[in-house]
């Protein structure tokens, strides 16, 4: 007959091997389910950044769009500066829109406002957050307009990075919002697909 420690120990291991496969059995379904739940928004295109060429005298005019749902919901919008004015003060009508549509409508939007081409990332919206890019895209329409520092492009930068698109091209470095649409493409966080056209 075993002693009490050995009696103890024995129960001990028990314990612990039943622990063990236990939450091995639980971890294997709700390793599915987590998976699942990360597939089930799938693979879509999360971010687009749009671009009319010949915007501002041939320095480009860009817009955005980005995933808003697992289905196929997606806002989008612009800071399009419509009178050419290198200056709007702040609270004053600078052009802002934005709409909500399916990934139809906003091409054919975008496409029937001068936009030529885009480019998309591609990723499970669960990498993307809608919330703080819907509050960006708000504040678009109050925040007037400068030619450097607050125009397009500062206006779509500042809306996919609130939607946690990384590695955005530098404005600082990229100026012009021809080139700096030319410039997203593939970094260590993030892939732009190719231009495609509208």
């Amino acid at each position: 007959m075993p002693t009490a420690p050995a009696a103890r120990r024995r129960r001990l291991v028990l314990l612990v091997a039943l622990s063990v496969v236990f939450l091995a059995a639980s971890i294997g379904p709700l390793t599915k389910l987590a998976n699942a739940s990360a597939l089930g928004c799938g693979a879509a295109k999360g971010a687009y950044v749009f671009v009319r060429p010949s915007g501002a005298n041939g320095l480009g005019h860009v817009g955005w769009g980005y995933r808003t749902t697992c289905g196929d919901s997606y806002s989008f919008g612009s800071v399009e500066n419509p009178h050419g004015k290198p200056h709007i003060k702040a609270g004053a009508d600078n052009g802002s829109w934005r709409q909500n549509g399916t990934e139809s409508q906003m091409l054919s939007a975008m496409r029937s406002r001068g936009y030529l081409s885009y480019k998309s990332t591609t990723a499970s919206s669960s990498r993307f957050d809608p919330g703080p890019a819907n509050s960006a895209a708000a504040a678009a329409a109050g925040r007037g307009y400068a030619v450097i520092g607050n125009n397009c492009a500062d206006a779509v930068w500042d809306v996919l990075h609130a939607y946690g698109v990384p590695d955005l091209p530098y404005l600082q470095l990229h100026p012009a919002p021809n080139n700096w649409y030319g410039n997203l493409g593939h970094t260590t966080h993030v892939d732009w697909s190719a231009s495609t056209g509208l």
